[in-house]
């Protein structure tokens, strides 16, 4: 199984911890990676008819736009230094334009299979829990988007939040884009709004964090790994790979947060969007409410 990798990178600290991360985790080889960075060279209005005004506002210009495109062949050319050896193979790419709609045409155009952005980047939202590019990225692309918030464990521990049945497919599908014989905790955790969306309600046994006995809960597919299996993770090794199942009740931000909390994962891997959401949104407000609060990393995955 071949990834093809677009990792968006300004050169922030938040990039690099995206750097960091596709390099941690266990990709199937091959893993090609192709590094983008967009240069945003700003383009005021001028209005003035002097010769000389006009001269030197575009002499400025110019010298802005070289400043921007030698910075951004500093940031390609150490980026592949870092992931060259580390990778089966790295491309760069230098576009100009807005980061956001550039990293979602370019991706597109490129058709990768998973697109990587540091949480911050060094604009001027830096300051904000969800920078404006990975906001935009995470609600545009057309792929799964990894939203990169800390720096890698490296502990392999993934918590996959169950929705819909179609949903949930593409979110244990893309384990098999990883080699696991190493070993990896895998916690499947599903939010029912209401108890009687509970694949077995009569059975439940409800414990004192809200959530109900895994065992009874996923009675009629199996157990823990066979759900996963029937999910679609059919070629996790066998042995190296500890699975979990637990239900939880309730409002599906806190309770996901509170499993966080409780599990401490290097991901937290979902959907882009539940079966209640508009069809309208690109994006659910479940999922983007954790990639904003969530304190670890988080993969969006689409079809």
């Amino acid at each position: 199984m071949r990834i093809h990798i677009f990792y968006a990178t300004d050169g922030s600290v938040s990039a690099r911890f995206a750097q960091a991360q596709i390099l941690s985790l266990p990709w199937r080889p091959p893993a090609h990676v192709t590094v983008m960075t967009a240069m945003e060279v700003p383009h005021p209005p001028f209005t003035s008819l002097i010769p000389p005004a006009r001269r030197a506002f575009h002499a400025a210009l110019a010298v802005l736009h070289h400043d921007a495109e030698d910075h951004a062949t500093e940031v390609l050319d150490k980026a592949r230094l870092d992931l060259e050896g580390q990778v089966d193979s790295v491309a760069t790419r230098m576009h100009l334009g807005y980061a956001g709609p550039t990293i979602v045409d370019m991706a597109r155009a490129c058709r990768v299979d998973l697109v990587a952005v540091g949480s911050r980047g060094l604009g001027m939202y830096k300051g904000f829990l969800l920078g404006s590019v990975s906001d935009y990225v995470a609600q545009h692309a057309h792929c799964p988007v990894l939203v990169v918030k800390t720096p890698p464990k490296r502990d392999r521990r993934f918590l996959l939040v169950l929705e819909g049945p179609a949903d949930q497919e593409r979110v244990v599908g893309w384990l098999r884009a990883l080699d696991l014989s190493a070993g990896a905790r895998i916690h499947l955790l599903k939010v029912c709004r209401k108890r009687k969306q509970a694949p077995n309600p009569e059975e439940e046994r409800t414990h004192g964090t809200g959530g109900i006995d895994a065992d009874d809960e996923f009675e009629a597919w199996g157990n823990s790994s066979e759900v996963l299996e029937a999910l679609g993770g059919h070629d996790l090794p066998v042995g190296a790979v500890l699975v979990t199942a637990e239900v939880r009740f309730g409002d599906p931000v806190p309770e996901i947060l509170d499993a966080i909390h409780e599990f401490r994962p290097e991901l937290l891997v979902l959907g882009a969007k539940c079966p209640e959401s508009p069809a309208e949104s690109p994006l659910g407000k479940v999922t983007r409410k954790l990639i904003d609060q969530a304190s670890c990393s988080v993969l969006v995955v689409r079809p």
